[in-house]
């Protein structure tokens, strides 16, 4: 077996070894100020005080070997949000809170929530080599007080354009069912 050959097989086993390099020198504090400045307090705190974030997991959505952020905020907030990793830069994928679940599915991500009553929103996200190739979101508002519930908005997009509902249908309906991960979480120290 000539040396080049010998390489281009290692190589897969050498990449594994770097991620889990990166894994376990990962400084959570060097995202912390943004996690929480830029996606959890505008989304879902009153103040800097309210969200504290308690603990980080790392799981590969896409199968592709690098690792995506799933970060959770502490009980009384119960914000949480996952998030690919590019160097330094962080994409959220999908954010939750208490009235809020985070779903992931092969390849995919995405949350399902009740805002308030009378408002449903979900989004997703598809994952190629940790980057979204493709994302839909609905948001729905219906009157709580009517007998009927009766719909006052619907929206519907498929990667950033307005879909109906039937095409906003398919593309979750691509996204199969639900995988159960159970990711090994680190306290935040």
């Amino acid at each position: 077996m000539n040396m080049k050959r010998i390489i281009l097989l290692l190589l897969p086993l050498l990449a594994l070894g770097c991620q889990a390099q990166d894994k376990k020198n990962f400084d959570i504090n060097k995202y912390k100020d943004v996690i929480l400045k830029e996606y959890a307090y505008p989304r879902y705190a009153k103040s800097a005080d309210d969200t504290v974030l308690k603990d980080y997991a790392f799981i590969d959505i896409d199968g592709d070997g690098k690792s995506e952020l799933w970060v959770r905020g502490d009980e009384s907030q119960d914000w949480q949000g996952v998030f690919s990793l590019d160097g330094d830069s962080l994409t959220l994928l999908a954010d939750a809170d208490v009235c809020s679940e985070i779903k992931v599915y092969k390849n995919a991500v995405g949350y399902h929530s009740y805002i308030s009553p009378g408002q449903v929103d979900e989004a997703y996200s598809v994952l190629k080599d940790s980057r979204i190739v493709s994302s839909a979101e609905m948001n729905m508002k219906f009157d709580i007080f009517s007998d009927e519930q009766e719909v006052e908005y619907e929206g519907y997009a498929v990667n950033g354009k307005e879909v109906d509902e039937d095409t906003y249908n398919e593309f979750v309906q691509k996204l199969g069912d639900t995988v159960e991960v159970t990711p090994e979480w680190i306290l935040i120290e």
